[in-house]
């Protein structure tokens, strides 16, 4: 199990910590005046090192809840849950212990220094459609390699985020952290093989046929990601809404759970994650978007092909394996912006 030394007393002290340094830090600039782009600098160089610090072991706190909650038993449903709760509440407290940023930074703008952007926070979720694409295996012995084409996912959750920026009358530019969680669905697989391939119960290397089929039960994968990106975009002519196009790319923080150790011996654990791993990757999306825009704040249709990359390890023994694909998805995200300097 990832994390065995990761308990809640680490995780909470992590966290109170990090809140005596933010209020001491905010206690000495309470005196001063900004403009908005110093003011919005002073508030990035808060909250992004608190957000990335304590969103990741959120993240990874959830993952090792999550994972023990399969391990023992628990539905799909339970165990996702628990996923969600630990950095959702590592988000929350981060957002209470950042309230005083608001008085002290953005609260003292010099505002008879004009600056047309709009600086913004936005909250959304964002349902998809998704499918593995072009899963890689190749055994870590050299011996035998697979590939399939495509396998179907759905989601766990919608995915939830956050977003912080700015745009003008041409141009946005802004941060999302977000997170991500999916399943493959119950299926049959097609393989394309080649080569030869350890077989335990004879205790010898075979070779197995160059197309074959396997059948994947109900989240024989379950991924969760941690997504740390920017996105920029152009704004089109208005026509009532907003449009824009733009481009997202980031870092992905990727959890590959299964009770199965791979799909080279789909065999069941009991008491434990026969396949936990961690890895850092990357993603990247295009950016369609609508937005309906007042005063202070603004309302927002996305519409996002998404393309994720996993690379792990997985398999145990002779029949150990490194897998590699892209989880594609078409994501709808709505959400909601508001003026950071209202």
């Amino acid at each position: 199990m990832i994390l065995k030394n990761f308990s809640k007393r680490t995780f909470l002290c992590l966290m109170v910590f990090n809140l005596i340094f933010s209020q001491s830090d905010i206690k000495e600039s309470s005196n001063f005046t900004y403009t908005k782009k110093q003011a919005y600098n002073y508030y990035l160089k808060t909250i992004i090192p608190a957000n990335l610090f304590f969103s990741t072991y959120g993240f990874m706190y959830g993952v090792t809840l999550g994972g023990q909650a399969i391990a023992s038993g628990e539905s799909p449903l339970t165990a996702n849950t628990k996923w969600l709760i630990a950095p959702l509440i590592s988000s929350l407290l981060i957002s209470q212990a950042t309230k005083d940023i608001k008085l002290n930074y953005l609260n003292k703008v010099d505002k008879s220094i004009k600056d047309d952007n709009f600086y913004y926070t936005i909250f959304f979720m964002g349902p998809d459609i998704s499918q593995i694409k072009d899963f890689e295996a190749e055994g870590a012995d050299g011996r035998w390699n697979a590939n399939v084409l495509e396998a179907s996912t759905t989601i766990n959750y919608p995915p939830l985020g956050y977003r912080t920026g700015f745009f003008s009358k041409t141009i946005g530019l802004d941060l999302e952290m977000s997170l991500l969680g999916h399943h493959s669905k119950e299926q049959t697989a097609y393989y394309n093989f080649t080569g030869e391939i350890y077989n335990e119960e004879y205790d010898m290397y075979v070779e197995l046929p160059p197309a074959l089929n396997i059948e994947i039960p109900s989240h024989f994968l379950i991924l969760h990601s941690l997504f740390i990106g920017l996105n920029t975009y152009y704004n089109l002519p208005n026509f009532g809404l907003n449009p824009y196009l733009g481009f997202g790319l980031g870092a992905l923080f990727n959890s590959v759970q299964s009770q199965y150790p791979g799909p080279a011996n789909l065999v069941q654990e009991e008491g434990k994650l026969a396949l936990d791993e961690l890895s850092w990757d990357f993603g990247y999306h295009g950016i369609i978007g609508f937005r309906h825009q007042q005063p202070d704040s603004f309302y927002y249709f996305e519409i996002r092909p998404m393309f994720h990359q996993f690379n792990y390890e997985s398999g145990e023994g002779l029949l150990k394996e490194f897998d590699s694909f892209t989880l594609e998805s078409l994501q709808f995200q709505i959400g909601i912006g508001t003026n950071l300097f209202k």
